[in-house]
């Protein structure tokens, strides 16, 4: 999925953001400890900022990812992330038309890179006068990982090498597909599930059967995964995902033996 990334344009000393967003206190994150992107904004009182969410379509989305190669390459720096959610929908399977935002990761939480990953979605975001958002590329999704997995996540990736977005200086991979699964089967243990959950959980299944050859999963099997990635995950849902998988793709998948 190539692209021809623009040359970036020098005046990117100011974001463009809603009126009401501009005049921010950037609070960075303790030294030596985990980086976020973008780093918590916070009003004059000291309350964290709450931004407003765009919808992003896929030629948005490729967009601003080409905006940020082209940041990148103008400094001679080449990175490589993972992402997870409605992004590797909207852009790789196009089983959704749009996203809020991209979720990712790199290897390390603590990595440097984080910074130019920030300013170049800054730079993105400027190109479309704020209307990506200030938050429509960001790392919350780390939040939620021990550091070891979040390394094992990443090296999975991209073994697994399934490629969002590619360019000279950024590839974008998605996450493993038993580790999207077991995600999207811990939101449908919630008490409001989002209507796409159930779909999604549908086609990270396929999607994980396809790459690996297999014509079936046992339920054992996944809830190992569920328990590794420290997931929820019941008989209930795994029914609920039997079913929908049998009803979009015609045969069930789900070894209850296994």
């Amino acid at each position: 999925m190539g692209c021809s990334p623009s040359k970036p344009s020098r005046r990117d000393a100011v974001e463009l953001q809603p009126r009401h967003q501009r005049r921010q206190v950037t609070i960075s994150s303790p030294t030596g400890g985990p980086v976020l992107v973008p780093p918590t904004y916070r009003d004059q009182s000291g309350a964290p900022i709450k931004h407003t969410p765009y919808e992003l379509d896929h030629d948005t989305i490729q967009t601003a990812l080409t905006d940020m190669s082209a940041f990148l390459e103008e400094r001679g720096v080449r990175v490589e992330l993972v992402t997870v959610g409605g992004a590797v929908n909207t852009l790789y399977l196009r089983s959704r038309l749009t996203t809020h935002d991209v979720d990712f990761f790199l290897r390390s939480a603590t990595s440097s890179r984080y910074n130019i990953v920030h300013e170049a979605a800054r730079f993105a975001n400027r190109r479309k006068e704020g209307h990506l958002g200030v938050e429509w590329l960001n790392n919350a999704t780390q939040l939620f990982l021990p550091i070891q997995l979040q390394r094992q996540l990443y090296d999975a990736a991209l073994e697994q090498g399934t490629l969002v977005f590619e360019s000279t200086s950024l590839r974008v991979y998605a996450a493993p597909w038993s580790y999207a699964l077991c995600g999207k089967l811990n939101r449908l243990c919630d008490v409001d599930p989002r209507p796409y959950d159930l779909p999604d959980a549908s086609v990270y299944l396929h999607e994980y059967l396809r790459t690996s050859d297999r014509q079936s999963v046992g339920a054992r099997e996944i809830r190992e995964w569920c328990k590794e990635f420290n997931k929820k995950m019941t008989d209930k849902v795994l029914e609920e995902l039997d079913e929908a998988y049998s009803q979009s793709y015609g045969h069930r998948v789900i070894d209850w033996e296994m």
